[in-house]
């Protein structure tokens, strides 16, 4: 049996174990799945599309679930969409995105466009002289707000922001607050991400990193450049994994854990940016699934007119990839409330929609996390039907001067599909295009076929829920000609 080694477009397709392509397949710690299709979690749409969207924790463990269209802020109550907006509403473009950060008990928000917003309870509002922001994120006792427009200073995309320490609400610079803010002018271009980690904060420009750390009064923040050209696409494609931050940069995906950034990319950067729309790649939106270790890249591929339409999955405990199709607008954490038998006729119409949910799912648990998305028609929808058909394509198995005979296929499942089928593909040179062969379809856990070239390479279709993890080529040799 060869290991699957999972999808690596990049790596030569002579490789034993790489898949050369895939579809709907999910790296797990012990192989590899087929993707869950999604179910409705019960809601009604959004009035427009989701333009952000946060799961949030309060100091007493309480939680708020919020989603954000152009024009308004919506709270889930009792599953119900609940205007938050602030008095007036808002005039977001269709570009601006919300971004969320958690201050103890306070929600804000930045979008660009309006001053910072804040809600402990009920409806957002304006915090007095607070600045405008494309990014929020709260660290070490400050809210930092990155690429800011105020009152001084206008519009500079290079500025940070720091609120009084432990105080969102004083944004007036003073050393006795340390509310302070400042520029960073050692490399060019805007700021696009800035995440913490740990007690440190991290900005990203498109091809510069600076690392912060809180020095105390005069200096409030310290900045450090880090080594390099590394940088970072937008906030939504830098994911915190809790001990580095994993994202894709403008040649490559990398990890960086406070001390340098490492290249994780080797087997799916190239296939990334060719499939791609450069045009698109700062709509890119990147979602952690920390239970299953799962970090996944939505992101707008050149067969899409500007929506998020396929995905890279990494896992990263194991460093292996895997590849799904849809369309969304948002990924987001959920937290389900639990289904009790007097709520099934308001998530369900019929017992037979019930099967779109696996027996297992959180959601029939109370305060059950689970991955959700947002799709395009502003649904809220949970990762966990029953398994999209699914596909894998593995290497290029044979000689360079040696024809075989390839008479079967056997995969090592740990879960059986319901079926499957086979279509091999062949090549009397490697640097050939393939040439369609025979077919076959899955009997005893095995593909039975018969065909000799120098070179094969199949792809194996599933139907249903599936997992395997290694696979077996059964090659005859034959003659030299």
């Amino acid at each position: 049996m060869i290991p699957a080694l999972g999808f690596q477009p990049d790596i030569p397709a002579t490789t034993p174990g790489v898949f050369t392509d895939c579809t709907n397949i999910v790296p797990t710690l012990t192989g590899f799945k087929a993707a869950p299709s999604m179910t409705s979690a019960g809601y009604s749409a959004l009035a427009d599309t989701c333009r952000g969207t946060a799961l949030i924790t309060r100091l007493d463990n309480t939680r708020r679930f919020f989603a954000a269209t152009p024009a308004a802020i919506y709270e889930d109550l009792g599953g119900t969409w609940t205007d938050r907006s602030r008095a007036g509403g808002y005039t977001a473009g269709g570009e601006n995105r919300y971004r969320f950060a958690q201050f103890g008990n306070a929600t804000l928000i930045a979008n660009q466009v309006d001053v910072l917003q804040v809600s402990t309870d009920g409806a957002f509002a304006d915090i007095a002289d607070a600045p405008q922001a494309r990014i929020i994120e709260t660290v070490a006792g400050f809210v930092m707000a990155l690429a800011t427009v105020d009152a001084d200073n206008g519009d500079q995309s290079d500025r940070w922001w720091c609120s009084g320490l432990y105080d969102h609400l004083a944004w007036t610079p003073s050393a006795a607050t340390q509310c302070a803010n400042g520029r960073l002018i050692d490399s060019p271009g805007e700021i696009r991400a800035g995440r913490k980690l740990g007690n440190d904060m991290v900005v990203y420009k498109e091809k510069s990193m600076y690392l912060g750390q809180y020095v105390g009064p005069p200096v409030i923040w310290q900045w450090q450049q880090v080594p390099g050209d590394v940088g970072a696409l937008s906030q939504e494609c830098v994911v915190n994994i809790g001990t580095a931050h994993v994202f894709i940069g403008n040649d490559d995906f990398w990890m960086f854990d406070g001390t340098r950034p490492v290249s994780i990319g080797a087997p799916v950067r190239y296939w990334f940016f060719k499939n791609a729309s450069r045009q698109y790649l700062y709509r890119t939106q990147g979602y952690y699934d920390r239970f299953n270790a799962l970090v996944y890249w939505y992101f707008v591929s050149n067969k899409s007119a500007g929506v998020l339409d396929e995905c890279l999955i990494y896992n990263v405990k194991t460093g292996k990839w895997g590849r799904t199709t849809r369309s969304i607008a948002a990924p987001v954490e959920y937290v389900s409330p639990g289904i009790t038998f007097d709520d099934m006729g308001d998530v369900y119409e019929t017992y037979d929609d019930i099967a779109g949910a696996t027996y297992d799912s959180p959601q029939w648990f109370a305060q059950g996390q689970e991955s959700a998305v947002f799709d395009t028609a502003g649904l809220l929808q949970l990762l966990n039907g029953p398994a999209l058909p699914s596909s894998i394509t593995v290497h290029d198995a044979g000689d360079d001067s040696r024809y075989s005979t390839l008479s079967r296929v056997r995969p090592r499942f740990t879960l059986s599909p319901i079926s499957g089928s086979l279509q091999a593909y062949f090549k009397e040179v490697e640097g050939d295009a393939l040439q369609v062969g025979e077919t076959a379809t899955l009997e005893d856990g095995k593909f039975d076929l018969m065909w000799s070239a120098r070179w094969h390479r199949v792809q194996m279709n599933f139907t249903g829920e599936m997992e395997m993890n290694a696979y077996n080529l059964e090659l005859t040799p034959d003659g030299t000609q």
